[in-house]
């Protein structure tokens, strides 16, 4: 016998789904998720307002997204959103700057975070032990690919100054990047007892 609408052992679908005619069941979707979406970002970008503009842009385009979701469970919707996140800091990190179209189109207004936010947020994420341990597996890359990621990624340093400066090709300047960056990462997938 169906119980508001519904049969009792039918599950509700995930806030994702029911987004489409409900906004509250969007702010649900939101409040579930926002805070692990940030941090998420937070620990990657090591910069919380950055972050909450990414977490901000994740969401917006999930919004415009939501009738394509099909997923009909939790997990399914976590990581439909978590992909959409993936997306966005890959999109960051190719550009060097936040696609904000999704957020203009929705007109959709960033908070700024005032600095108790801002440690609140670094503290969740851990951010103080991750720019740690991000200095101490660089130290342990190469040193051409520890002075190209330094170069480039944190002085933000084209790869054409960087080429003139070293008297190699824009391509080798990119490659000891390229391969600086995957090399970090493998490293900082490592649990820290393999590191020992």
């Amino acid at each position: 016998m169906p119980l508001f609408g519904r049969t009792r052992h039918e599950p509700e679908l995930p806030a994702l789904r029911r987004a489409v005619d409900d906004p509250d069941a969007y702010e649900e979707l939101y409040d579930e998720l926002a805070e692990r979406v940030l941090v998420f970002f937070t620990r990657r970008v090591l910069d919380p307002q950055l972050a909450l503009d990414l977490t901000g842009e994740t969401f917006a385009v999930a919004f415009q997204r939501r009738r394509s979701f099909r997923g009909v469970t939790e997990a399914e919707q976590e990581g439909w959103i978590f992909s959409i996140a993936r997306t966005q800091l890959s999109r960051y990190w190719r550009r060097g700057r936040i696609e904000r179209e999704a957020l203009l189109r929705l007109r959709v207004e960033v908070p700024a975070m005032d600095d108790e936010e801002i440690a609140r947020v670094e503290e969740l994420a851990g951010t103080a032990a991750v720019r740690a341990r991000v200095a101490c597996e660089l130290e342990h890359l190469p040193a051409d690919q520890r002075a190209a990621l330094r170069a480039h990624v944190v002085e933000e340093r084209s790869y054409a100054e960087l080429a003139e400066e070293w008297g190699v090709s824009e391509q080798a300047v990119r490659a000891r990047v390229s391969r600086g960056l995957r090399s970090l990462a493998a490293r900082l997938d490592r649990p820290m007892e393999e590191m020992a």
